[in-house]
């Protein structure tokens, strides 16, 4: 074997392995300054950084969009998170991490203010279901290990091949001063320090503390006692094996109420009756409910003010709920009983008695007037907006709950006639009669989005309104099951926000008695986990997330104080439905970012400034360019009062993501933003009224918007988005489809038209049914281009209407075809909405997308949506046509058909498609194989792609590349190694002359479907 001389610098190449040359075309561009400070990497790891939206697994490998760098934005007083993944071929420890000062210029965040957790796993034996419904989309099939819980342990030990999510958080603290702040994460690992750049673009806006904050969330607990009327046992006792008001109780509660305020949990849930009963609250023989009750308030007392002394609490929520239960002496029978304390004379027990008994009668004529009477003496009823529930979800079970609900609530109010009441609303038309009678509504999302109207009057009397999912809803609604998409949890309050609700209720915090693996809803029990062994608990992801949520929603709504249309038509950009929501994650930062600015004061980025505009009309002195002109003395005046265009010529395509208008006068009632590519093709992205923001996650060239009847004019247009980074060589031109779709119609342009399709009855999508399982989608260039990426936008509500299979290829004449890239049928791009093929770039004419599906009854449609083919912007590829030479000959049933299989241009997929060539080895051995590539002559070289072959089933990738060159064969350099591709690529830097260049795969062979490499094509650049 020739030698090879190792240099100390393939380490630090090593971690850069898989960053692509290139921003994607729609990657979310940072706000943050390029990081100046070298990457720093330890021997032998790989790494990259995600946002907190992106659900790591234990097999993750980073996507194009992934990171070399953490960029966050925030505002003050608001924690913000992302994660550096560490991924290496062999056993990996990381003993610490520790972070610098964050500075902007003289300004400093102290590194107190940053932490980190690592991200741990729970088994799923399957996925989110409600009896006979599915949730969709799931992050991934079940069963396996899903990230959640976020482990408070301050050390982590990773196996071979297997990814570790280090979850960052930064707190910017009151009275930061604006600006964007920098520093370093520092991992100390087992191979040597990895130092990774951080920033924070603080704006110059303070959110409130949680107690003073206008969102209110209440998460039932259990910490205080059982709130169930089905309890399984005593979940404190159960789980740390002490008793509640014990030391070791409140030191861990205290640690409780770090993570409340935190996360902005600020409603105090009180069971009642369990504390009193925790008390000393005595009551004579109740036997025939003539009981008389000394009730001990002092449990209750000490647990609020505990909290009150760490400034969780907002609001007081009173905990005291009849139901039909089933295991307090009677069958579930459709009559509620109400919670009581009862006995025979001296110490009270916790009890369940029908709604409309003597006992129930009796325990509530005297526990609601002492109990208004105790929290107005401590100033509690007003202080804190105490309010109380009647019982859970009346008319459950019909008729009986009604009146049971509405008898118990007319008793409680003889004694207490102000009392505030609310209830979780399910069962309508019940659901929407009872929320007439409460305070607090609370609408299930199901009932809320088919009954706004009814649920907005409420609020409109000042009623508060909250929402709240459960075990209900599934399907696309939002909800915080593990199995989601964690931005779930962080776009509830953004629709909240939207439909002017001020609060969010979720039944169970950490309802730890229920078993995972016996719950159909993953994770409705529980968003936070236990953690015996330091006497805390762990938050989780889920839990960050729905933290994110709320403090956007305080950014929203301190825009909304001083531009009230702007901050709803932006969190409706993202939220239009609780079943009807952006699922693109680099577009949720976007929309944010414009929040964020827009609530410091900023302006929108702007697109329009400047650009060529036109209208349909103007008056002297009021051109169309007045529009565009950044001074708002100025403005654009139709002609007329009849319907009107305005027009912007961007010069070049961008990315949109919404456009601002600067209304003359009263916002247009109607108007709608059409999209084209080139001026001609016009599809509409947007229709609505009234608004000062039309969100629009699309691309384009040119953008018109057109009026109805009596526009007053514009003072201002700006435009969100960025240019794009590449051209869409597909933009605007027509196609052929084979065979015509025969499920819906294509109008000849939704691939083609910029705008993103998002469910089955907008009209922007096209599908094929029964008898059409492969189909064809063709595209003719006109001439000649260079091209090095195809990308396909994934049908996003329903993800059983995606394709299985999705094969790409290019012709110079239409008929001879070159494949260029295989996926099944899971996205792989960041937000997981889009199919991504890269490949070396490549001379063509004709571009053609294959996709293949095998239907069912749950997947009967294939739906297809934008196609989009980007013009190479990089250099040729020096290997194209290149010989090589292997260490070892290929598996005979696997061979390297003309010994050009490497260098052919054509990009395998499944293993058994022939563009490759193959090498078993035995299980439990590592085996290697080597391809040396001749460029002819010593050529200057930058990157280095390997592809690496997944057909969605196999693992036959290799667990090592390793890089070496130079200009004679026998003595070359090893310059880089990683053991992680992107988007199907090995990418690896390198900065060396060279002749030769030799790629080295190896792999630990594991068994079946994992004991082959398949060769396949190498690029250097």
């Amino acid at each position: 074997m020739p030698s090879v001389r190792r240099l100390a610098i393939a380490a630090v190449v090593a971690a850069l392995a898989f960053a692509p040359n290139a921003q994607a075309p729609n990657a979310q561009a940072s706000t943050s300054p390029p990081q100046k400070q070298t990457v720093q990497a330890a021997p032998g790891i790989d790494y990259w950084t995600e946002p907190s939206s992106t659900s790591v697994f234990r097999d993750s490998l980073p996507s194009k969009e992934s990171g070399r760098s953490i960029a966050l934005d925030a505002a003050v007083n608001e924690e913000e998170s992302a994660q550096i993944v560490l991924r290496s071929a062999a056993t990996l420890n990381v003993d610490n991490v520790s972070f610098g000062n964050l500075t902007s210029g003289a300004n400093t965040i102290a590194a107190a203010n940053l932490s980190y957790n690592f991200v741990t796993y729970k088994y799923l034996n399957a996925n989110t279901k409600f009896g006979s419904q599915p949730m969709y989309p799931a992050v991934r099939k079940a069963p396996g290990d899903f990230p959640d819980p976020l482990s408070n342990a301050r050390t982590a030990s990773v196996g071979p091949r297997t990814a570790l999510s280090i979850w960052v958080t930064a707190a910017v603290p009151k009275g930061t001063a604006a600006g964007v702040y920098t520093g370093t994460v520092t991992v100390a690992t087992s191979n040597g320090p990895l130092e990774v750049p951080i920033s924070v673009d603080v704006r110059g806006v303070t959110l409130p503390d949680s107690k003073d904050q206008a969102f209110e969330t209440t998460l039932w607990s259990t910490f205080f006692g059982e709130i169930s009327w089905a309890p399984e046992g005593q979940t404190i006792e159960a789980t740390y094996e002490y008793p509640r008001y014990s030391p070791q109780y409140w030191e861990m509660l205290d640690k409780v109420a770090t993570q409340m305020k935190r996360h902005r949990t600020n409603t105090l849930t009180l069971p009642l009756v369990n504390m009193l009963v925790d008390g000393n609250t005595t009551v004579t023989d109740n036997s025939a409910g003539t009981g008389v009750y000394t009730f001990d308030w002092s449990r209750i007392d000490e647990v609020i003010q505990f909290m009150l002394d760490r400034g969780v609490v907002k609001r007081l929520e009173g905990f005291w709920v009849s139901a039909d239960t089933y295991n307090w002496g009677r069958p579930q029978d459709g009559i509620r009983e109400v919670e009581i304390v009862d006995g025979t004379g001296g110490e009270g027990t916790r009890n369940y008695v029908n709604w409309d008994s003597a006992k129930a009668n009796n325990f509530i004529d005297q526990f609601i007037p002492q109990l208004k009477a105790h929290l107005d003496a401590k100033g509690w009823t007003e202080g804190l907006k105490y309010w109380m529930h009647v019982g859970d979800e009346p008319g459950i079970g019909g008729g009986q709950e009604e009146t049971a609900w509405r008898g118990i609530l007319a008793r409680m109010r003889t004694k207490w006639p102000t009392v505030r009441v609310g209830d979780a609303a399910f069962h309508e038309p019940v659901a929407a009669s009872v929320s007439k009678e409460m305070s607090v509504v609370v609408p299930n999302l199901l009932n809320y989005d088919g009954n706004q109207a009814a649920y907005d009057e409420l609020r409109a009397q000042g009623k508060d309104l909250y929402f709240y999912n459960c075990n209900i809803p599934v399907g696309n609604f939002l909800n915080r099951f593990i199995d989601q998409p964690q931005f779930n949890q962080r776009l509830t309050p953004w629709y909240a926000y939207s439909r002017g609700a001020n609060g969010y209720l979720h039944y169970s915090m950490n309802g730890w008695l229920a078993k995972l693996d016996q719950e159909e809803p993953k994770g409705d029990h529980y968003i936070v986990w236990p953690d015996k062994a330091n006497n805390t608990i762990e938050s989780s992801i889920r839990y960050e997330s729905l933290r994110d949520g709320i403090e956007d929603y305080e950014v929203l709504n301190l825009l909304g104080k001083t531009d009230p249309k702007l901050a709803r038509d932006l969190a409706a950009s993202l939220v239009q439905r609780g079943d009807k929501y952006s699922p693109d994650t680099g577009y949720q930062a976007r929309i944010r970012k414009i929040a964020l600015d827009a609530a410091a004061g900023k302006p929108v980025t702007d697109l329009a400034a400047g650009k060529t505009v036109s209208a349909s009309s103007a008056t002297a002195g009021h051109e169309a360019t007045k529009a565009v002109d950044g001074n708002d003395a100025t403005s654009w005046q139709p002609a007329g009062s009849g319907e009107q265009w305005f027009q912007v010529d961007f010069g070049r395509q961008i990315q949109l993501d919404g456009i601002r208008l600067n209304w003359s006068g009263a916002p247009a009632a109607d108007y709608t933003v059409k999209v084209s590519y080139n001026g001609s093709r016009w599809s509409t992205a947007y229709e609505g009224g009234g608004g000062t923001f039309a969100g629009i996650n699309g691309k384009a060239r040119f953008v018109r918007i057109e009026f109805g009847s009596g526009v007053s004019g514009l003072k201002g247009l700006e435009v969100a988005g960025n240019a794009l980074a590449k051209q869409n060589l597909l933009g605007g031109r027509s196609y052929t489809v084979s065979p015509v779709p025969n499920n819906k119609p294509d109008s000849g342009f939704e691939s083609t038209d910029g705008v993103l399709a998002d469910a089955h009855d907008d009209g922007r999508t096209y599908g094929f049914g029964a008898g059409q399982g492969t189909a064809t989608v063709t595209f003719d260039l006109g001439s000649a281009q260079r091209i090095d990426e195809v990308r396909l936008h994934a049908y996003e509500e329903y993800p059983a209407y995606r394709p299985d299979r999705l094969t790409i290829a290019t012709s110079t004449d239409g008929t001879n075809w070159k494949q260029k890239g295989f996926l099944p049928g899971t996205p792989n791009d960041q937000s997981k909405i889009w199919f991504q093929f890269d490949f070396p770039e490549t001379s063509a004419r004709y571009v053609r997308v294959t996709l293949q599906k095998t239907f069912t009854s749950d997947a009967s449609v294939m739906l297809v949506d934008e196609i989009e083919a980007y013009a190479s912007s990089g250099p040729a590829d020096l290997a194209a046509g290149a010989p090589y030479t292997k260490s070892t000959q290929p598996h005979p049933n696997y061979p390297d058909s003309g010994n050009k299989e490497s260098t052919d241009g054509v990009i395998a997929g499944h293993h058994e498609d022939t563009f490759n060539y193959g090498y078993t080895f035995p299980v439990g051995t590592t085996g290697r194989a080597q391809v040396t590539l001749d460029l002819g002559s010593s050529k200057s070289i930058g990157r280095i792609e390997v592809h690496d072959n997944y057909d969605g089933v196999t693992k036959y990738s290799p667990d090592v590349v390793r890089i070496a060159a130079g200009n004679t064969p026998d003595t070359l350099t090893e310059l880089a190694t990683t053991s992680v591709s992107s988007a199907q690529w090995f990418r690896i830097p390198v900065q060396t002359t060279a002749r030769y260049v030799r790629v080295e795969y190896e792999k630990y062979s594991q068994g079946v479907a994992a004991d082959w490499i398949f060769v396949d094509e190498i690029a250097v650049y």
